[in-house]
């Protein structure tokens, strides 16, 4: 077999390889449980094409182990790595116990998953129907420079307290490798203490469209969950125009800045929802074990005096009929402020640089009837 030398013809003898040398591994184990004459196996034939044709002549299984020796002399260096991508074992949804009030929309949980070959980015999924109407997986951003990728479950619908609602979730790398792992929540009778979780949180937050990248709007405080020894880690979602710094002021809570990243543009968009999520947030023992907490922030922003008038009715052409006579009404524009928040009144003028004819007409400043 032969193969190209550009990346994809090298990607492809990569591929070929470790096909091969994952299957003579596989025939090496089981020559050494059984040491006996197999017929053709159906495995091989199904999972590597590229031995089948070795086999087709009775081929002992102790052959294939002794060709699997062969071909690791043949390619010593070669790292092989056979494995698909795992779920951390920290984010398992065993079981999670998850507040009656916990709204549809939000975040109830984070789950992560690695891959030793960094075949990135992994994508998770739900398995089947069942749990597509209780909650939903958002895979989030990933690439081969993160050490793990994760995935929002998003809940659907209101929780009934004392009902199990049972999924299942499977992660998937780009080359096809699949892990899936069971999953298991409940809702309690409970209320989420929003006011614990976050001992500081701003309301709504008013920013004037001028205000200068890096300008800080609020801060938020978050509580971490006492199970665990890390701190609550923030994330700010909804714009790319905002973000969010953090810093540790306890053993208990970590301080999150949101500060403004790029221009803003009031008659473009005058308001903004964001989410700050609160990784390993307070979660309350027996009661609630998620591992995230969310929190809405609405951002406004103040009209500034900085548009021009926009004039919305102004003939082009104007013809004159031929009886018309001083003070006769010719025609009425109309204009407004181009910023929308705080409309100022428009005055109009005729502007007489470059244009000898001004002084035959006259326009009312308030109305803009010319005549």
């Amino acid at each position: 077999m032969t193969f190209s030398n550009n990346k994809k013809g090298k990607n492809e003898k990569n591929h070929y390889i470790n096909q091969m040398y994952c299957t003579c591994l596989r025939g090496m184990a089981l020559a050494l449980k059984y040491r006996k004459v197999c017929q053709p196996l159906t495995y091989f034939s199904a999972h590597s094409p590229s031995l089948s044709i070795i086999m087709q002549s009775k081929t002992t299984v102790l052959r294939i182990w002794t060709i699997g020796i062969l071909f690791a002399v043949i390619c010593p260096f070669h790292i092989v790595h056979c494995t698909d991508p795992k779920f951390d074992t920290s984010t398992r949804m065993r079981l999670v116990l998850v507040p009656a009030d916990a709204q549809v929309g939000t975040v109830i949980y984070r789950i992560r998953a690695t891959d030793e070959e960094f075949d990135y980015p992994l994508t998770f999924e739900l398995i089947g129907d069942s749990a597509s109407a209780t909650v939903k997986i958002d895979s989030l951003p990933c690439t081969k420079y993160n050490s793990v990728c994760q995935a929002n479950v998003v809940l659907q619908r209101r929780l009934e307290p004392g009902r199990y609602y049972d999924f299942q979730v499977s992660v998937k790398d780009t080359k096809g490798g699949m892990a899936s792992q069971l999953c298991s929540i409940t809702a309690t009778n409970f209320t989420t203490p929003h006011d614990l979780i976050f001992p500081h949180k701003p309301g709504i937050i008013m920013i004037p469209e001028d205000a200068k990248r890096g300008t800080e709007l609020d801060y938020v405080i978050a509580r971490k969950n006492p199970l665990f020894q890390k701190p609550v880690y923030l994330e700010l979602w909804g714009s790319q125009l905002f973000a969010i710094r953090q810093k540790i002021v306890s053993v208990e809570t970590t301080e999150g800045t949101v500060f403004l990243l790029g221009p803003l543009d009031f008659e473009k968009q005058a308001m903004y929802h964001l989410t700050i999520l609160a990784n390993d947030a307070y979660a309350e023992p027996g009661q609630d074990n998620r591992n995230i907490a969310g929190l809405e922030l609405v951002v406004i922003v103040q009209d500034v005096q900085d548009q021009p008038p926009v004039f919305t009715s102004a003939s082009p052409v104007t013809k004159l009929t031929a009886g018309i006579i001083p003070g006769d009404k010719i025609l009425q524009v109309h204009a407004e402020d181009g910023d929308k928040g705080r409309p100022r009144e428009v005055r109009y003028g005729l502007v007489s640089e470059g244009n000898p004819f001004t002084s035959f007409f006259d326009i009312n400043d308030t109305s803009g009837i010319l005549r």
